[in-house]
């Protein structure tokens, strides 16, 4: 009786450890921490990063319109991506403080912050006066 139990015991201590191990390679969406915008889902947006190998990707617009999301993967190179596209629609990068990135485009000057939204994810916060520009580049 007592070697069932402890043979239970032990199966149910490896399922639990494979289980824990494999939700923390590949986590569902419901573990992430809250988006900064509410316009897309949670799930859609893990999803969308998670295809997008190391590729900046657009997500969607925040609840008042005056921002635009995009991100990527950690470790990725999206914030040289991101330059890129700027600099292709006639903007140049001025310099980096912090999690800004500042540009200009004659006297024109923007910020686009990032921020670490998980150990996995980065995301941008885009003025949408540049709207036109990322959704030209999908």
């Amino acid at each position: 009786m007592i070697r069932k139990l402890v043979f239970a015991l032990i199966t149910l201590c490896c399922f639990a450890f494979l289980l824990g191990a494999w939700w923390y390679n590949d986590r569902p969406a419901f573990l992430y921490p809250p988006l900064p915008f509410q316009t897309v889902e949670k799930k859609v947006v893990v999803s969308q990063l998670k295809q997008a190998d190391d590729q900046f990707i657009m997500l969607g617009p925040d609840e008042n319109s005056q921002y635009i999301w995009g991100g990527a993967k950690t470790g990725s190179n999206a914030a040289e991506q991101l330059k890129s596209i700027l600099k292709d629609a006639g903007w140049s990068f001025h310099e980096q403080e912090g999690a800004g990135y500042f540009f200009q485009k004659g006297s024109e000057k923007i910020v686009i912050t990032s921020q670490m939204w998980s150990r996995d994810f980065v995301l941008f916060k885009i003025p949408s006066s540049l709207d036109a520009i990322f959704t030209h580049t999908e």
